[in-house]
């Protein structure tokens, strides 16, 4: 096991961040597009070894 930082990210903290960010820009997209968006994104990183899967 190799000594990392292991740092535990709130989906619905980030998911309302990023709605109230796009608000204050003027733009809205509905939160299930998000939610896709950040899934993609999730499994391009898991991909590429960036994240990995933690279970406690």
């Amino acid at each position: 096991m190799s000594n990392q930082e292991v740092q535990v990210i709130d989906f619905e903290e980030m998911l309302r961040f990023i709605e109230k960010r796009l608000a204050s820009a003027g733009t809205y997209v509905k939160r299930e597009a998000i939610i896709t968006i950040l899934q993609a994104e999730e499994a391009f990183l898991l991909e590429k070894g960036v994240l990995e899967e933690y279970s406690e």
